[in-house]
């Protein structure tokens, strides 16, 4: 999928402040984008983010420094845009409904089919800054921003029914589940379920139950409170009816513990979910360069 040109500058004159209530990660995300695009060699454009990136506070820049967390945005952010060009190109989904879209700027740096809109959903204080900074209008693809607080499946998917009903619909949730509790991701996979239909897919990205405590110890001792949630399995999608199709490991992913006795332990990666029936037994196994679902 070829990048959009290079955009306008953006807003004119200093910096607007950071409003209130717009959290840690979503600046982390648009930092690591940003300092990865500055790279003259690197994979990743996407000359949006240091919009986002300039305003990131000091107790967040401070979490980068010991953890590998921002070289595993820029890998995420490159395997969903792998993943995203083949359908996209293929023009086989109508709506593309961004959960926790934050400051991703897809809709700005790629292309689109005509036949295609954007729904992204974040919570009011991180639309209302991107609306700021990145107008809706600029976009390359028709995009609605709707404000909506994800830990709230019943709101989300009112919110969302009316506007996928009878549509091809394609679910994109990029840096969200790890914050959620395994609860909070079922609830959230069944509203999703119920949004994408028959049809539908979804893209999302996990980390390990390890790779959490890891990624939290080291932003609290940055000073900056986060917690986050690892997945040990497909559990909270496949009681959901999402089956996963397609498993994209990530650099930082960590194989099974020996001994675990099982192909279905997650490690950190990025998965395709569909909401079509699997083969029977299927399961993520592993091949050279992803794991996929195999009888």
């Amino acid at each position: 999928m070829p990048a959009a040109s290079p955009p306008p500058p953006g807003p004119a004159g200093a910096s607007p402040p950071a409003p209130e209530g717009v959290p840690a990660t979503a600046y982390l995300t648009a930092l690591a984008r940003a300092r990865a695009s500055a790279e003259p060699d690197g994979a990743l454009r996407d000359p949006y983010a240091e919009r986002f990136a300039r305003l990131c506070p000091d107790r967040v820049v401070r979490v980068t420094r010991n953890t590998a967390g921002p070289s595993v945005v820029v890998a995420r952010t490159l395997v969903i845009d792998r993943l995203l060009s083949g359908p996209l190109r293929d023009g086989a989904w109508e709506v593309c409904v961004n959960l926790g879209a934050g400051f991703d700027a897809r809709t700005h740096r790629l292309d689109w089919p005509a036949s295609c809109r954007v729904i992204e959903v974040d919570r009011a204080a991180v639309l209302d800054l991107k609306d700021r900074l990145l107008p809706a209008a600029t976009a390359r693809v028709p995009v609605e921003r709707l404000r909506c607080d994800l830990r709230d499946p019943a709101a989300l998917s009112a919110l969302l029914r009316p506007r996928t009903a009878g549509r091809r619909t394609l679910l994109l949730a990029e840096g969200l589940l790890t914050y959620l509790t395994a609860g909070q991701v079922r609830a959230l996979a069944a509203a999703a379920a119920e949004v994408a239909g028959a049809g539908g897919a979804w893209i999302c990205d996990v980390l390990s139950p390890a790779s959490a405590r890891t990624l939290t110890a080291a932003a609290r001792s940055a000073g900056t409170p986060l917690t986050l949630h690892g997945l040990p399995d497909l559990d909270a999608f496949e009681t959901t009816g999402w089956h996963c199709t397609h498993l994209e490991p990530l650099p930082t992913a960590r194989p099974p513990a020996r001994g675990s006795g099982t192909t279905g332990r997650l490690p950190d990666g990025v998965l395709w979910l569909s909401r079509s029936a699997p083969a029977p037994g299927c399961r993520p196994t592993r091949t050279p360069a992803s794991r996929r679902c195999s009888p």
